[in-house]
């Protein structure tokens, strides 16, 4: 079976390949766009591998690049209101995946002046406070002065995915009930919670295997629901999966968490996506999400209550969309594949 800790790597060459060949012919509750208008030109181009965003009250874009995968050029980088990027930490561990991807930094999170920042290899969390970085002025950070939280030795320990092979990587995560920190990791298929007073971290939840429908035609009686996406509406968590191999589309699910109920138990919320690998809330609390797809049309931006209604299509291996918090009806959508951010204005 494949290391799950590379299963998102696999994805990003496959849905890579399908753009080639097509080519060739923070949780917001703010109005639902019916669709998605792009700019005519990149808003930002030239980014390594980018997997995150986040935004802060000034209007500045955070990024995580993951890198080349030879070396330690991950980074974080920011990108002004007018589309300059500055480096604000380097020296992130950039690794080539067995798939032949980089791989390395992924999601991040803003808060109060400070960037929540998972790493997919060494499966660790960082803060770093950012409150005094100043765009052109202030000297990058390095990584190595960075204390880390090895979320990765948690989960291994804890095995929430047996009985597969102990396996961690923390991809994305979202704030919720009583501040704490909700980690999504998906190596061990679960939700990771860290206790925001004193740390401790915890296993919330764990997504459930799906059955395959190709079998016995094609891999295992089971596969896995690999959590992408978090986000969290006061009330309910809602994570969004992509499945592993063979990788059948329609199968990805979102799935709603009660967190006023126990026991803890992840329920399907919406069903017949394909490849999911970011979810945000639109103005009016509806879901959006980000679909690689397995299509020769590629990925899309889709609505997240209603699989069948593209929002934007074609999306170039999309990984990540953000909700602008100071501009209004503006979208940031960033694609993996070619290294760039699109600047997206909703339709209404």
């Amino acid at each position: 079976m494949m290391k799950k800790q590379t299963l998102l790597n696999a994805v990003l060459i496959i849905c890579g390949f399908l753009f080639s060949v097509t080519s060739c012919m923070q949780d917001h509750k703010i109005g639902g766009p019916e669709g998605f208008v792009p700019d005519a030109a990149p808003f930002v181009t030239g980014l390594k591998s980018p997997l995150g965003l986040a935004d802060d009250t000034k209007g500045n874009i955070w990024v995580t690049e993951a890198g080349s995968g030879e070396g330690n050029d991950g980074q974080v980088t920011l990108i002004t209101p007018d589309g300059k990027k500055y480096p604000v930490i380097t020296g992130f561990l950039s690794k080539m995946s067995p798939e032949n991807s980089p791989e390395g930094l992924n999601h991040l999170l803003y808060h109060d002046g400070s960037l929540y920042i998972l790493h997919g290899v060494d499966d660790m969390l960082y803060i770093a406070d950012v409150s005094k970085f100043v765009p052109g002025v202030t000297e990058p950070m390095k990584a190595s002065s960075l204390t880390g939280e090895d979320i990765g030795k948690f989960v291994r320990d804890e095995h929430p995915n047996a009985p597969d092979d102990k396996d961690s990587n923390p991809y994305n995560m979202t704030f919720g009930p009583d501040g704490d920190l909700f980690i999504v990791d998906a190596g061990g298929n679960a939700v990771v919670r860290r206790n925001k007073n004193s740390r401790e971290l915890s296993i919330y939840a764990v997504l459930p295997d799906v059955p395959n429908p190709t079998k016995p035609l094609a891999g295992p009686p089971t596969i896995d629901a690999v959590p992408t996406g978090i986000v969290f509406d006061g009330t309910n968590l809602f994570v969004t999966t992509l499945v592993g191999f063979p990788f059948p589309a329609g199968l990805s699910n979102i799935y709603k968490i009660d967190t006023k109920k126990t026991p803890v138990k992840p329920e399907v919320y919406k069903s017949g996506f394909s490849e999911i690998t970011d979810i945000i809330f639109s103005p009016n609390g509806k879901l959006i999400v980000t679909e690689f797809g397995f299509s020769p049309a590629g990925g899309r931006i889709a609505s997240g209550e209603d699989a069948t209604i593209s929002l934007l299509a074609p999306a170039i291996t999309p990984v990540d969309l953000l909700l602008s918090t100071s501009s209004a009806d503006t979208y940031y959508a960033l694609y993996y594949g070619p290294g760039l951010i699109m600047k997206l204005t909703a339709s209404k």
